[in-house]
Formats: C-alpha cells, structure tokens, sequence
C-alpha cells in the first residue's frame, strides 16, 4: 500500500512538472494568437483578454501581401535545407569514419573537431565575412550555408559517431563480405541503422537554421535576400505601435518550425534516447 501511495505522489508530481511544461511552451503561441488577431486598441486596453471586436485578420493580410513574407519563407528554407544536406553528406560520412574505420590519431581529430563546438559564431563571424567578401560571396545563401556548416557540422558529427559506434561490426563484416565498398556499406548498413540521430540531425538543425538572426544579418544585407528573423528584427523597429501586427508576423514565422517539430516530435524522442537505450 505504501508503495502504490509513493507511486501515485511521484505520478502526481510527475503531471504537475509535464502540466506547468506544457503550459509555459504553448501560453506564448496563445499570447500572440489572440492578440494578433486584435486591433491595437484592444491590445492597450487588455492584452490578456479574448478579442471581443471581432476577428481582425488584416495583420495576417498585410503580413503576406505586403512585408512578402512568403518570399522571406522562401530565402529562410532555402538556407536551411542547403545547410542540412551538406550537414547530412559530411556529418555522416565524417562520422562514419570516426565511429568505424580505426586510422592512427583518431582520438586527437575527433578531440580537434569536438573542439571547435566551443568557439562561439560571434568569434567567427568576422573573419567569415571578411573571407567571403574577398571571394564575392557576400549576400548569397551559399555563405550563410557555409557559416551554420561550420558551427553545427561538429554538434553532428558527436551526436551521429556516437549512434554508429553501437551498430554492430559483424553487419559491417557481412555486407564486406557480400562485395560492398564502404559508400555501400553507409548506404545499406548506417544509414538504416541510424537514422533515428540523423533524423534527429535533420529535424534540430533545420530548426537552428530558421530561427537564427545573428548570422543571416551580417552576412545578407541585401533587402531581396533578407531571412525571416532578419527581417522580423527590422519589423520590430519599423512598426513598434504596431505590437498586433508584430504578434502576427512573429507566430507566422514560427509556424514552419512548429509544423516540422510536431510532425516528427517521434523521431526526436528516439533520436535523443536511443544511445541511452543501447
């Protein structure tokens, strides 16, 4: 009996710890959905109260006709499925070869490339962008690509060696033995067996890359090749009597992030226990 009482009080505690969790993540989205959907008078008088002059989507209209948030929704996914593809073709090769393939100096380059995870991108930004306006890459997403490369590749090269180390060597051996090279053996073995991390990899760092403003803002300065937070960060300035309309632009440049996360927010729990259970 007293063990069923200790269950119920950690279950209750439990509940109580998820609820005020929950709560704190979606009040915020709520927050700005009703009053995005207020006039501004409404939101000076009340901010906490349910629009009752009815529903006001003109800030939402506005948003899309005329801040072109649509083309700013383009730039942002550009950059960050570039950068997620060429995080997936060298993290997973890179990892691959410090998880499996025994070369003398491992320790000491896998240490090297774990190393740099602490050099922050307000250290590297400048000399990037100095670099890139030598070789005319300035205002191209190729350079922003290359930026979140440089700062998220050894984040996944640690998350993904450390799920290919658990895969087990006797597979690797078998697909050898049936005449596979080792791109072959990524394709057919690693790949399959990893891709909980790499789903992981994909999902986070899609994330990372829209909802960043720092590196965009130095290295896009041109108005047609501006992100969504570059530009979002310029609203904030432009119409700050306008808070509805700021409410409505930020929840529209959350919702692709959203959209991703709770579509796959599987795939991320079993990215980020699976190494814990092997």
């Amino acid at each position: 009996m007293s063990t069923q009482k200790r269950l119920s009080k950690r279950n209750l505690m439990l509940f109580l710890i998820l609820t005020i969790l929950i709560v704190s993540f979606l009040y915020p989205l709520y927050f700005m959905l009703i009053n995005s959907l207020k006039t501004r008078t409404e939101y000076y008088v009340d901010p906490f109260r349910l629009p009752h002059e009815g529903l006001q989507f003109n800030n939402y209209i506005t948003m899309v006709s005329q801040f072109r948030i649509l083309s700013l929704f383009k730039n942002t996914f550009i950059i960050s499925a570039g950068t997620v593809l060429l995080l997936l073709i060298i993290g997973v090769l890179a990892s691959y070869v410090f998880a499996k393939v025994p070369f003398k100096g491992k320790a000491v380059v896998f240490l090297a490339v774990l190393m740099t995870m602490f050099v922050p991108s307000q250290v590297t930004i400048i000399p990037l962008y100095v670099g890139f306006s030598k070789v005319g890459m300035v205002n191209t997403y190729f350079s922003v690509i290359l930026a979140y490369l440089a700062l998220f590749l050894p984040e996944a090269i640690l998350l993904m060696t450390a799920n290919f180390r658990v895969i087990p060597d006797e597979l690797l051996e078998a697909a050898e033995i049936d005449g596979c090279n080792y791109l072959q053996k990524i394709w057919y073995v690693v790949i399959p067996m990893g891709r909980s991390a790499i789903f992981l990899a994909i999902i986070f760092y899609f994330i990372m890359s829209w909802n960043d403003l720092f590196t965009p803002m130095i290295l896009l300065t041109k108005m047609e090749k501006r992100t969504v937070m570059v530009a979002l960060a310029a609203l904030m300035g432009r119409y700050s009597g306008s808070p509805t309309f700021q409410f409505a632009g930020l929840l529209l440049s959350a919702v692709p992030a959203l959209v991703v996360y709770f579509i796959f927010q599987r795939k991320i729990i079993q990215g980020l226990s699976m190494g814990a259970i092997k």
